[in-house]
C-alpha cells in the first residue's frame, strides 16, 4: 500500500510540473502570439501507424497569416483521429509566424486536476 501512495505522489509531482511549465508558457507568450485555424498537411506518427497503445500524431500545419500560406516549421500533437486535411486551430508566434505552439489552458486545468486527484487519493489511502 506504501508503494502506491508513493506512485501517487509522484503522479502528482509529474502533473503539477507539466501544469506549471505549460502555465510559464502561457504567460511568456501570452499577446505575442496569434490564434487561427490550420490545416494538417503531413502527420508522423511515433511508433507503427498501427499500434495505438503508447503511440502519437505530430502534424506538421498549413494556416494563412496576412494573406500569405505559411508551413509550420515544428509540428504539434494531435488526436490519434487526425488525418491530413483536418481543420485544427492552432497557435502561432506573431514575430515568427511559421513556428506554431500547443500549450492551452486547457492542458494547464487537467494537469492541476490530475495532481489533486492523485494527492486526495493517496491521502484517503493512508488514512485508511
Amino acid at each position: 500500500m506504501e508503494h502506491d501512495v508513493i506512485i501517487l505522489y509522484l503522479i502528482a509531482g509529474v502533473s503539477f510540473t507539466f501544469a506549471l511549465f505549460n502555465c510559464i508558457l502561457f504567460a511568456l507568450k501570452h499577446g505575442k502570439t496569434m490564434k487561427t485555424n490550420g490545416m494538417i498537411v503531413s502527420i508522423k506518427s511515433t511508433n507503427p501507424t498501427n499500434e495505438k497503445w503508447r503511440n502519437a500524431k505530430l502534424a506538421e500545419v498549413s494556416y494563412l497569416v496576412n494573406g500569405k500560406r505559411i508551413v509550420s516549421k515544428n509540428r504539434i500533437q494531435v488526436s490519434l483521429t487526425s488525418e491530413i486535411g483536418t481543420h485544427i486551430p492552432i497557435r502561432y508566434d506573431r514575430n515568427q509566424p511559421d513556428k506554431i505552439y500547443s500549450y492551452s489552458v486547457k492542458r494547464i486545468i487537467i494537469g492541476f486536476l490530475i495532481g489533486v486527484g492523485s494527492i486526495l487519493i493517496a491521502a484517503f489511502m493512508q488514512i485508511h
